[in-house]
């Protein structure tokens, strides 16, 4: 196979993790001129296929898989491979690639030095991933997470105080999204919310989400795949957090993190609790509504 180049450059990019880091890294894809090829895992590939064609799909977590995807990195001589990732597994293919890695994660996690190129596509991926105004369409509301999650979700009376609040303010439909296991879940929280609302949880395709969520006037989301999806796709987006820490993950200016200032006061959440917990009973959506005013005319 042709491999286009980036100024002489033959480049692949590394995104093994769920859903939502995966959908993280778009705006940054998305600037790349050429395309690069991405190294992922099979949801990686569903979830970006409609956007760019040249994937190396890791299918399992078993060494077998592993070295079946070292040796078609062999085979396809990139000079340079952009580790989004920074795990064990992408560390070893990195190692035995034959090609010069950078370690784009570390940039993002503990502020490491950036090379040449890693500070060129980040940059570039900024650059070109601007905020549009909205029409006054709809309001996506993503109120779960993995059922090993739980501890990300607030309770049924907490969306339902945020339905009343956007209500009140803007008298838009709300739509809530999410995966085909959650969809329980979700319609409970649907049948307790004011105004009109529909449930899109477990009827959407990838590039459906993308669209319904790119064309909204506002997200509320837990930490989960549509919290990222919403900040690739430029859309306002208030995070909910509670069990777990906000860290960089809000980091466009039409992106807010909100937590309950009275159980944090030091705003020291939690790295990653799975424990169920009242974390989320003095979260005040105006606080985000407030923070994105600017961007929600």
């Amino acid at each position: 196979m042709d491999i286009p180049t980036m100024n002489g450059r033959r480049i692949a990019v590394m995104k093994l993790s769920a859903l939502g880091d995966i959908a993280s890294t778009l705006p940054y894809l998305r600037a790349m001129d050429p395309p690069p090829c991405i190294i992922t895992s099979p949801i990686g590939k569903a979830f970006l296929k409609d956007e760019f064609s040249d994937f190396i799909v890791l299918d399992k977590k078993s060494a077998i898989s592993q070295i079946q995807v070292i040796l078609e990195v062999r085979k396809r001589r990139f000079t340079d491979i952009l580790d989004f990732q920074g795990n064990k597994r992408c560390r070893l293919i990195g190692r035995l690639s034959g090609s010069r890695v950078h370690d784009v994660a570390n940039v993002f996690v503990r502020n490491a030095p950036a090379s040449e190129l890693t500070a060129s596509v980040l940059k570039k991926g900024r650059e070109q991933h601007q905020f549009r105004k909205r029409e006054r369409t709809h309001i996506i509301f993503n109120t779960g997470s993995s059922p090993k999650w739980t501890s990300k979700r607030p309770s049924v009376e907490k969306w339902q105080e945020f339905a009343s609040i956007l209500n009140d303010r803007y008298n838009l439909p709300i739509k809530l999204v999410g995966s085909e296991e959650e969809v329980p879940y979700v319609e409970e929280i649907a049948k307790a919310l004011p105004g009109k609302i529909e449930v899109l949880a477990g009827k959407t395709s990838f590039p459906e989400l993308k669209k319904v969520i790119r064309d909204a006037f506002l997200t509320v989301s837990t930490d989960s795949a549509a919290l990222h999806i919403s900040k690739a796709e430029g859309t306002p987006t208030i995070g909910i957090f509670g069990s777990h820490a906000i860290g960089g993950k809000m980091s466009f200016p039409w992106t807010v993190g909100i937590y309950d200032r009275v159980l944090y006061p030091d705003g020291k959440l939690p790295i990653a609790q799975q424990e169920p917990g009242n974390y989320y009973d003095h979260v005040d959506l105006r606080e985000g509504l407030d923070a994105l005013a600017e961007y929600l005319h």
